[in-house]
């Protein structure tokens, strides 16, 4: 009797020993599992600029075509009308903020959250404000003080232009995307091993590595 007790308490011992060891184990493997991703996350960060990217510079010359007559009480006066057709070049830099970048490990995938492409920069060139064509009357001629609202409204005017320009934007996201993926490619425990993951407001593109 009394070794009959005994085998059945050493199998209990045994069964709870085991238990705890693979309880030990999984717990274990979770924590690496999760501190693994953790460094996965990190690292990627590090690899990527630190602050605002450019993935898009938008060059471009306007043909400005302006024209307008002194008034007299909102009226034209007549034989003051002036015309003119100018050029200007400008380059317009769109892109984000790296720093808004969340990153999301799930299994063999690396999502990255990209924040909204906007316009960093706009820089216009007054060296190359050209005049092609200017009538002016003797009573109302161009100034310098013309020139520089002219080229200020043209400013304002390309810059909705971008805005609105779905194209740019898709441009912007697709340049982005390949620089990164070539960033990040060249990472032994990425390259084969994950699939990148971009997802812009909803919109995913996966690139497989």
């Amino acid at each position: 009797m009394y070794l009959k007790y005994s085998v059945v308490l050493f199998v209990l011992i045994l069964t709870l020993g085991a238990g705890i060891f693979i309880g030990s184990k999984f717990a274990g493997g979770k924590a690496i599992e999760k501190e693994s991703k953790t460094d996965i996350k990190a690292t990627v960060k590090e690899i990527l600029p630190a602050a605002e990217y450019t993935s898009l510079v938008y060059h471009y010359t306007s043909v400005i075509t302006h024209s307008e007559a002194a008034k007299l009480f909102s009226v034209d006066i007549p034989l003051t009308e002036k015309k003119a057709i100018y050029t200007i070049d400008g380059a317009i830099k769109m892109g984000f903020n790296c720093e808004n970048i969340k990153i999301e490990i799930t299994y063999d995938n690396i999502i990255m959250y990209m924040p909204r492409i906007t316009i960093l920069s706009h820089e216009i060139y007054p060296e190359t404000f050209s005049l092609y064509d200017e009538r002016s009357s003797l009573f109302n001629r161009y100034t310098l003080k013309d020139a520089n609202a002219i080229q200020l409204a043209n400013k304002s005017a390309m810059e909705l232009k971008a805005r609105q320009n779905r194209g740019l934007y898709v441009q912007a996201r697709k340049f982005a995307e390949q620089q990164f993926t070539v960033m990040l490619g060249n990472m032994p425990w990425i390259k084969g091993k994950y699939s990148i993951i971009f997802e812009w407001n909803g919109e995913k593109t996966t690139v497989n590595e």
